[in-house]
């Protein structure tokens, strides 16, 4: 039987829950949904000391479960980052067999860890009968890191039941909400610490990279020139409230958009060194920092490209309780949790 997960995902300034219900092809019902703070330091030296990263974050999730009244124990969780390795690969048609038994030698010439401390997956993009070859999409993620998320979930009472990837939920959640989508666009996903992005060729991801300098990076140089703590940072980045000085406070946030538009240009210029004709015709972005003010006017204007809010909860039903102004708010900020909900495990 197939039933439905958590959609867990495990950011360094947060931890996001998405759970959903009587999903189809393009709907979903919202069943809940929320994010808990986590101790930054804590998350993103978790490889080198695992036990306090762990407690802190499977105390989140505990809270997110019990505070929302989830009644689901398995979870789809996602890693991203330099433990992990996805590209793109090029191999001659071969059966599903043939591929299982390939796949390891492969991916040795493409994986800069030992083949013995990762753990590998695969899917096949594309086959073409005229060339006689396929395209497959590999994926390579540190044993340990991938322990340390199962642990953490244990700990919290809960199953793990998928490891993905930020962005291949990202494409998940993208392809729910622009169902048979042939979009060639660029998916950004600015998270705290970190930017996912997509390169989407025909609707099919093409170029995956994981850049840093997210959210937080801002957020910190506010708070150091003014003097604030994480909150009224936080409140200056969203133009909630005044910078004490307006014109530093553009300053600053011209400096990280300057560097968010580097890294997304670096990425479209790899694609478009694969295919000189890929010219992609809009930019959505996502996650909590894609809501501050002037961001899009920012992208639009650079790359001369529409450049949107991707809100995955535009096709889901939410009762009364959530008001759509709140839905139009966290939507873009659970793109990957929202993407890794929509994952479905057979349980006996």
């Amino acid at each position: 039987m197939a039933i439905s997960v958590l959609g867990i995902d495990i950011g360094s300034y947060a931890t996001k829950v998405v759970a959903l219900g009587n999903i189809k092809a393009d709907r979903a019902n919202l069943l809940g949904l929320g994010m808990a703070q986590v101790p930054t330091a804590l998350v993103l030296n978790w490889e080198d000391e695992p036990a306090p990263a762990k407690t802190a974050i499977s105390q989140a999730m505990k809270n997110l479960v019990a505070n929302l009244k989830l009644t689901g124990k398995y979870v789809s969780t996602s890693v991203s980052g330099d433990s992990i390795v996805v590209k793109k690969i090029t191999l001659p048609n071969m059966s599903p067999a043939e591929l299982k038994t390939a796949i390891v030698g492969e991916a040795e010439q493409y994986i800069p860890f030992s083949i013995n401390e990762v753990n590998i997956s695969y899917h096949v993009l594309d086959t073409s009968a005229t060339d006689n070859q396929m395209t497959v999409l590999l994926v390579a993620a540190k044993k340990t890191v991938v322990q340390n998320y199962m642990e953490a979930m244990a700990l919290a009472k809960l199953k793990p039941a998928v490891i993905d990837v930020d962005g291949l939920a990202l494409c998940n959640a993208y392809g729910f909400v622009y169902p048979g989508n042939t979009d060639d666009a660029v998916l950004v996903d600015i998270g705290a610490n970190m930017l996912n992005i997509i390169v989407l060729s025909r609707g099919i991801p093409v170029v995956f990279q994981d850049e840093p300098g997210g959210g937080q990076y801002l957020t910190d140089e506010l708070g150091r020139l003014f003097d604030l703590g994480q909150d009224e940072a936080e409140a200056v980045k969203f133009g909630s409230e005044p910078a004490a000085d307006p014109g530093e406070a553009a300053k600053a946030v011209d400096k990280v958009v300057v560097n968010w538009i580097n890294a997304v240009e670096k990425v479209m210029d790899k694609a478009k060194a694969e295919n000189h004709a890929y010219r992609p015709s809009k930019i959505m972005l996502s996650g909590g920092s894609s809501l501050i003010p002037g961001l899009l006017e920012e992208f639009s204007r650079y790359f001369n490209i529409s450049t949107e809010i991707f809100n995955p909860l535009l096709n889901t039903v939410y009762n009364k309780k959530y008001d759509p102004e709140y839905i139009k708010y966290i939507g873009p900020q659970m793109a990957v949790s929202f993407g890794l909900a929509l994952r479905k495990v057979e349980v006996q």
